[in-house]
């Protein structure tokens, strides 16, 4: 940590003589937020999930037909990371931190032609009219560090081209190099349980080669018929979740002849990143006084083959089966509407069926990929005192994942909340995340990480 101190304290200075010195020429313009976030259990005797402050910086400098945006993030996690002895006197164990550049790209209009603007850099690119979910949202990787954060991503490193040619916007992106998705410290038992309990050693990622042919692009047409926004869009890239490629095992000692692998030792599990592409499409309006919008995405995977190996005891031979986990082409869709009423209470529902981590039609049993569920998702707020408080009595959502034994396949997910701005910038936020569910979806781990939260917040 000091090493990387030494080097980030100069660089971060360097940053800001650079965008001084440009100021002469570019107008600088800037805001941020500083967040306090304090998340506690409630079934483990006051145990705190998380505990931090996040500053966030998002910085602008137009200079004519071209701009620079950005935005970095400051983390001040607030939970000592001292594993050691020796940990008790670096300032980055007791005070652990981390930055991260979510976005800094350049922005030139009119570039390389008329009507073409390029974006170059970090970018967020969000496709789909969904909130929170869009099935058609998938050129930037999953951020799943905070996994109940619903519908954040990383930025990608990519080149975007927009054409306005006339009431159809062309855009076209291209991103060079492949990024996995960012996962929790926890995720093989999240995404992948049968892999629970091997060692990190024992597993090997094999990440797509940074060549010409691993490469992703998209493109997207997009225009307004009878006061609707619709658009059609493709693209080509690589799922950033891994899937088994290879299970290696062995059995010791068979204690159960009609089932051989009861006593199975996982010792070597192969991970990639399986290609696949994606058409979509969307829309988006108005029908009376509520807004309506829907999307859809039909995948077509590469086939993926697990090979798995066993070595039984002798006499027995050993095993070796393949098995086809995703070849099918699958959709994911959605459809929503929000309404305000006149006393100014909003209302939000959607229909989901496939979240992000989703793929496929059907779940095999031995190799857990997370076929797509149905979801509805709810908000009903109010806001009251000349918008002083705002109240959020219902939030959250509903899966089912077997529609004919709804009690043994479901997650409830309830987040009420209320917020308080006191003076303008300022917020605080109370609010509880309660979680009940059977079956084994994703959501069916979290039934016993029910929180209650406080946030602060201060904007500028």
């Amino acid at each position: 940590m000091r090493r990387f101190t030494r080097w980030v304290i100069p660089l971060l200075a360097a940053i800001a003589t650079g965008v001084c010195s440009t100021c002469a020429y570019a107008q600088l313009d800037w805001h941020g937020s500083f967040t306090g976030d304090y998340r506690l259990y409630l079934h483990e005797g006051g145990k705190f999930s998380y505990a931090g402050q996040r500053f966030a910086f998002q910085p602008e400098a137009p200079l004519g037909p071209a701009k620079f945006a950005g935005e970095v993030w400051l983390d001040l996690h607030g939970q000592p990371a001292v594993k050691t002895l020796s940990g008790l006197n670096t300032y980055g164990s007791i005070f652990p931190w981390n930055l991260e550049v979510r976005e800094a790209y350049v922005e030139i209009y009119d570039f390389p032609l008329d009507r073409m603007d390029l974006r170059v850099g970090r970018q967020l690119i969000p496709w789909g009219a969904g909130d929170l979910v869009s099935p058609t949202d998938n050129i930037n990787p999953l951020d799943l560090a905070k996994i109940k954060d619903f519908g954040r991503r990383l930025g990608s490193d990519a080149l975007q081209f927009s054409w306005y040619p006339g009431p159809v916007t062309v855009t076209a992106v291209y991103v060079p190099v492949f990024t996995p998705a960012r996962l929790p410290a926890s995720w093989v038992e999240l995404f992948l349980p049968e892999l629970a309990g091997l060692s990190e050693d024992k597993v090997i990622l094999n990440l797509p080669a940074a060549t010409l042919q691993e490469s992703s692009f998209g493109i997207k047409l997009a225009g307004r018929i009878g006061g609707y926004d619709l658009s059609l869009s493709y693209l080509d890239g690589r799922y950033d979740l891994p899937a088994p490629k290879e299970v290696r095992g062995r059995v010791e000692q068979i204690t159960n002849p009609p089932n051989p692998l009861e006593n199975l030792i996982l010792e070597e599990v192969s991970l990639f990143f399986p290609r696949r592409r994606i058409l979509g499409f969307d829309f988006a309006g108005e029908l009376g006084s509520a807004g309506i919008w829907a999307e859809a995405a039909v995948f077509f995977p590469e086939k993926v083959t697990t090979v798995t190996k066993i070595q039984l005891p002798a006499p027995y031979p050993g095993q070796t089966r393949e098995t086809v986990v995703l070849d099918k082409p699958y959709t994911k869709y959605l459809v929503g509407t929000d309404y305000t009423f006149p006393d100014g209470t909003y209302f939000n529902l959607q229909f989901v069926h496939g979240f992000p981590h989703e793929r496929g039609a059907e779940t095999l049993e031995d190799y857990f990929l997370f076929a797509a569920e149905d979801y509805f998702l709810f908000a009903l707020e109010k806001t009251v005192l000349n918008g002083r408080v705002k109240i959020i009595p219902l939030s959250g959502l509903l899966a089912v994942q077997d529609w004919e034994a709804v009690s043994k396949n479901y997650a409830v997910v309830l987040a009420p909340e209320v917020s308080w701005f006191p003076v303008d910038g300022v917020e605080f936020t109370l609010g509880v995340n309660w979680i009940e569910a059977a079956g084994n979806s994703l959501f069916s781990r979290f039934r016993k990480d029910d929180e209650l939260y406080l946030r602060f917040k201060y904007s500028f």
